[in-house]
């Protein structure tokens, strides 16, 4: 009669097989050992409250460095926009009409000189006709054709005293224009102020505006997209994440007590276990605790693996997918 065999050895006889061919498989007299590709989502925030204008993208799209991702608009930046706008235009304008009355006032001024020196011209003239009249009188009554010396001085002296005094009365006239001149170069260097300074704190609020919407700095994947059109949200809410479409890390796991050398910052050579022609290097960066290997690692057996976490950083640019199984040298 034949003895039946107990399960229970039966049971132990296949995990050890599993176990073996787990070893045997993947972590045999070698230096390499398994890991996985990962990459860090990036979420997008809002710096300041507003309204989702528009959406542009949805989960599990493709974008590219630039692609507007969220349209976004805030009412309060709207009306600062347009506060300042109008503060810009006003003082341009009031610079531009205080200019006008400048070009005004020296015109006035001048036209002032003008009738000063006309008002002198015509006196003088009035004198000299008189002299003029003196002497021809004279020489018909006198045999010298000369006026006495008296009445020739004291005419002659007036048309001086008329001159001189035109001519301060022209200089405190210059002097009213440089002291017009001066009061209006300060008047608008003050507004000239006021605008540039305004003129800033406007440019600023447009480029915060224009900060607003929301665009992909780097090629990726939309892992989640939180809010919809017409939605107000706060300050500092999250609008979009994005995957990169190649990762920037990876984790390795060395299983048992063998290729436990590995030491921070040794370089590492990184493949695809299924495309041997995906290939990217690697730095170590630290190391875990001892782990269960994730899902992907693990084989179709009833024995779960476990391993050391190797953390490894990979340079961005790589042509590795995010999530694949890798082996590391």
């Amino acid at each position: 009669m034949k003895r039946k065999i107990n399960s229970f050895y039966v049971v132990i006889a296949v995990l050890f097989i599993g176990l073996l061919t787990i070893n045997n498989r993947y972590f045999k007299g070698s230096s390499s050992f398994l890991g996985v590709t990962y990459s860090k989502d990036y979420k997008i925030n809002a710096e300041k409250s507003a309204i989702i204008e528009k959406v542009y993208v949805v989960p599990g799209q493709t974008v590219q460095p630039g692609d507007l991702l969220i349209e976004l608009a805030s009412q309060e930046l709207t009306l600062e926009i347009q506060k300042l706008q109008k503060e810009v235009n006003l003082l341009k304008s009031e610079k531009e009409e205080k200019q006008k009355l400048l070009e005004s006032e020296i015109k006035l001024l001048e036209s002032e000189k003008r009738i000063i020196r006309n008002d002198i011209d015509s006196e003088v003239s009035i004198i000299q006709n008189r002299i003029d009249l003196n002497r021809s009188l004279a020489s018909k009554i006198l045999s010298e054709n000369t006026l006495p010396r008296d009445s020739l001085t004291a005419l002659e002296l007036e048309i001086k005293s008329i001159r001189a005094k035109g001519l301060l009365e022209i200089e405190a006239v210059d002097i009213k224009e440089q002291d017009i001149r001066q009061d209006h170069g300060f008047d608008q260097s003050q507004i000239q102020s006021k605008i540039e300074l305004a003129q800033q704190e406007l440019d600023w609020r447009i480029q915060e505006e224009e900060r607003l919407n929301k665009y992909a700095t780097f090629a990726g994947v939309i892992e989640n997209v939180y809010v919809k059109e017409g939605e107000q949200i706060e300050a500092f809410t999250s609008v979009v994440s994005i995957n990169p479409l190649h990762p920037t890390s990876a984790v390795g796991y060395l299983v048992g007590k063998k290729d436990r050398d590995k030491a921070l910052g040794e370089a590492v050579s990184i493949s695809s276990l299924e495309h041997k022609e995906l290939v990217a290097s690697g730095r170590i960066i630290g190391f875990g605790s001892v782990v269960q290997l994730p899902q992907i690692l693990q084989k179709s057996t009833a024995v779960n693996a476990f391993g050391l976490e190797v953390f490894i950083e990979i340079p961005e640019q790589n042509a590795l997918p995010v999530g694949e199984k890798i082996i590391i040298k």
